[in-house]
């Protein structure tokens, strides 16, 4: 298999929707999604406007709108899935209309560098074997002259991501390392990402001890899906633009039976283990509920026998119970407002590092053994509770 990667970055995202669409070669009954389609009609659109920028063509921003408009009209298709359904076709059209618009005003006429290739295939070698090899296309090369490349990459996600998560981005960078290669004269490459929703250009530069590290990396992933025996499914938040939930453990029976008229819907045995599971687990927890009522009425009453009779451990007929009372400080959790005010006073006294992430648990432990400037600071946020345990042991037990 000619890997890509796209393809390596599929596996990673779900084992089993790289076996359906790569190994397998399963024809997905959904169309592409509605963010994939905007994507490729301005990828397409872009891709004309530097081949005509080329042939030393110019084109008007309305000339170009033109054709986008016209190449989506032609390839819209009613199957084209929309999973945000709160909005339309047209809403989708006009974003990518308005990414267009932006990056022709921000970039017209287009004559920074030499084009080398638009939508260039390339082939990386990772090794000098030949074993290990990537293909990919770059949406568009540059040259700046001294041997100074480009490779630019347009991006139409809805959200910019930060530059601490393109460092860590190897398309690009696997690209350069293919440059660098067939190119003789490179010197430096760089790395360029418009992102259109934002009309964001992020530029980064890989040193050559990145790339092989890269390389290295990119070796043990293809080891890594070649040695794959169960391309187990990997559910996540990605699975909803996913082309193959119709046949995907995680998946298939809730689109089987999710457009089911509701008495075909009971009907289901799925669906009626599920209810009947529900009912039981919901049984459940009630009794639960009921018993730890009881159990909390019972020790108290054994506290209170406890603290009458002036005895710590209550004999029964197979087991012996064990009291263990006392006051304990208690502190402002996670989630407390005063939170923050506990976090600054353990900190000027020097004791993050003693109480780990402040475990308050600990620091009641410790409390009386605090240095007093700082058990005084701590007062107003302290309120004593009383823990009571009861422990039970069998009585031929050691």
């Amino acid at each position: 298999m000619i890997y890509s990667h796209s393809r390596l970055a599929s596996f990673e995202q779900c084992p089993l929707k790289f076996k359906f669409r790569y190994l397998d070669l399963i024809k997905p009954k959904v169309s592409q999604s509605v963010e994939a389609f905007m994507g490729s009609m301005v990828h397409n659109t872009l891709e004309k406007l530097y081949k005509d920028v080329k042939f030393k063509k110019e084109n008007s921003v309305e000339e170009m709108i033109g054709y986008y408009n016209k190449l989506w009209k032609e390839e819209w298709s009613d199957s084209i899935r929309i999973v945000r359904k709160e909005y339309k076709e047209e809403n989708f059209r006009k974003m990518g209309e308005q990414y267009l618009r932006d990056y022709y005003k921000r970039y017209y006429p287009f004559t920074d560098g030499k084009i080398i290739g638009i939508e260039k295939k390339i082939m990386i070698s990772l090794d000098k074997e030949g074993k290990y090899q990537l293909q990919g296309f770059i949406d568009r090369l540059m040259s700046t002259g001294d041997g100074e490349y480009e490779i630019h990459d347009y991006k139409t996600n809805i959200e910019v991501p930060q530059v601490e998560y393109l460092k860590k981005d190897r398309q690009l960078a696997l690209y350069a390392i293919a440059i660098i290669e067939k190119y003789q004269d490179a010197k430096n490459v760089k790395l360029i990402w418009h992102f259109l929703s934002g009309n964001k250009e992020i530029v980064i530069e890989k040193t050559n001890e990145e790339l092989e590290t890269l390389r290295k990396d990119m070796i043990k992933l293809i080891d890594k899906v070649e040695s794959e025996k169960e391309f187990k499914h990997k559910p996540s938040a990605l699975c909803g633009w996913c082309e193959f939930r119709d046949i995907c453990p995680e998946w298939k029976h809730l689109i089987k039976t999710e457009d089911l008229e509701p008495n075909k819907f009971l009907e289901d045995s799925g669906v009626d283990l599920v209810n009947k599971y529900v009912e039981l687990n919901d049984k459940k927890k009630e009794l639960v509920k009921e018993v730890d009522k009881n159990i909390e009425l019972v020790k108290e009453a054994i506290i209170k026998f406890c603290e009458r009779e002036n005895v710590t451990s209550v004999n029964g007929s197979n087991y012996i119970s064990r009291i263990w009372v006392k006051d304990v400080s208690k502190f402002p959790g996670k989630n407390d407002e005063r939170r923050g005010e506990l976090n600054k006073i353990i900190k000027e006294g020097n004791l993050w590092g003693e109480l780990s992430e402040l475990d308050t648990f600990k620091l009641s432990r410790i409390y009386d053994t605090l240095p007093p400037e700082i058990a005084k600071k701590l007062e107003g946020l302290r309120k004593m509770e009383r823990i009571e345990r009861i422990y039970l042991k069998k009585k031929n037990s050691r």
